[in-house]
Formats: structure tokens, C-alpha cells, sequence
């Protein structure tokens, strides 16, 4: 994994942990993109064979201890109450793209409930979870269905995406693969003030162009 900033011009290969709907939907709409895909889940590579075949055919199968080797980045797209399944040394210095949600009101990780209760955003807890990984939350606040929609109705329309973290340089390139994929993105200049993206908010799953997303984002 390149660490340094100054090594990558562009995110050209991603990793994915997650091959549900949301993770199999990126690897289908990075590919289309030019972006290769590795893809990982707690089955097997070749017990993934005959699923990405279906949902992902141009994702290479790897496993979970793999996901960061030979990526620009690392997609984070399991359920936020499985996240004791992953592996907290997983990442290194990564860029990871927090892209993870609560599903309905499943019980969390015991440190995770514990992070939120002293007033961490979500993307916050992640990364002291994953530290030195350097979190960027993105990816979050559009459904599996939008994110998979066609690019030309995407590019067309404008739909802005938020991107969000601490590291500026990580974020600015998370920002520059949003565009590849044919989103706006607004840069949000903390993980902090990415909260305002979690569900609940008033921009999930809200299909706004720049300017609204810029209005609602500075409230």
C-alpha cells in the first residue's frame, strides 16, 4: 500500500471489504470506471467465485487479510455491527473510505458504543479503531441502488457526494475518485463534521446537487 500521499496521483485499484449489495454495487460502477477491484468477505475467495460472477464479474476475489495489499484504498462496506469481525491491524497506514452504516437497530460493538457515547462521530470511532489508517467517510449516504445508477444520469444530474476526514491529502484524492464515478463531491474538512452524513441526518439517502448539499452541510 502506497502510504504517502505524494506517491498517488490517483486511486487506480481499491480494495473492498464487503460483497453484500452495497460493496458488490462500487465494484460494478468502479470497474465500468476504469478502476480495478480486489474484493473480500468473510467466505473464502473461491467461495465468492459463483457470487461475483452474478454481482461482480470484473472484481478479483481475495481474502479479508489481503484487502489492503497492492490498493491506492480500502472501502470499508460491512455492517457497523460486525465490525469485531474485522481485524483492527487490517489496514496499516491505509487510506480506508469509511463507507459503513448501522443496519436498523442491530447491537454494536461494545468500543463502538462506547466511542459514540463520548461524543465521536461515527467515521471518529472508526479511525481510533483503525489507527494509523487514515479514515475518510465517503459513500455512506447514497443507497446500493443510486450508487449502481447509470453514469451519464448521474454525471448529467450532478448528484454531489460528501466526502469527509482529518487528512486533507486523503481526502482530496477519496474526492478525485467520487468524480471518476460520476458524483460531485464537497469536501468536508473533518470526520467531525461528517457526522451530519450518518442516517437519520437530512442528507442520507438524499439525492441533492452541490448547492443543497453545501446549504445542508453548514448547518
Amino acid at each position: 500500500m502506497k502510504a504517502d500521499e505524494n506517491e498517488i496521483m490517483q486511486i487506480q485499484r481499491i480494495g473492498i471489504l464487503g460483497a453484500g449489495r452495497a460493496g458488490t454495487a462500487l465494484a460494478r460502477v468502479a470497474a465500468l470506471c476504469g478502476i480495478d477491484v480486489n474484493i473480500a468477505s468473510t467466505r473464502t475467495p473461491q467461495m465468492m467465485k459463483y457470487h461475483l460472477a452474478q454481482y461482480a464479474p470484473q472484481a478479483r476475489a481475495v481474502s479479508a487479510e489481503e484487502i489492503a495489499s497492492g490498493v491506492d484504498a480500502v472501502v470499508l462496506m460491512v455492517p457497523q455491527e460486525e465490525l469485531d469481525d474485522v481485524d483492527a491491524e487490517s489496514f496499516g497506514q491505509s487510506i480506508l473510505i469509511d463507507a459503513t452504516n448501522r443496519w436498523q437497530e442491530e447491537p454494536l460493538p461494545q468500543w463502538f458504543e462506547e466511542g459514540l457515547a463520548s461524543g465521536l462521530s461515527s467515521s471518529e470511532v472508526i479511525a481510533l479503531r483503525f489507527s494509523p489508517a487514515r479514515v475518510v467517510k465517503a459513500f455512506n449516504h447514497i443507497s446500493h441502488w443510486d450508487l449502481d445508477a447509470d453514469r451519464t444520469a448521474r454525471t448529467s444530474g450532478q448528484r454531489a457526494l460528501a466526502v469527509a476526514s482529518d487528512d486533507s491529502a486523503a481526502a482530496e484524492l477519496v474526492a478525485e475518485l467520487t468524480k471518476r464515478l460520476g458524483f460531485r463531491p464537497l469536501v468536508l474538512r473533518s470526520l467531525k463534521a461528517g457526522r451530519i452524513l450518518e442516517p437519520g441526518g437530512p442528507v442520507f439517502n438524499e439525492v441533492l446537487g452541490y448547492e443543497e448539499l453545501e446549504r445542508l452541510t453548514r448547518t
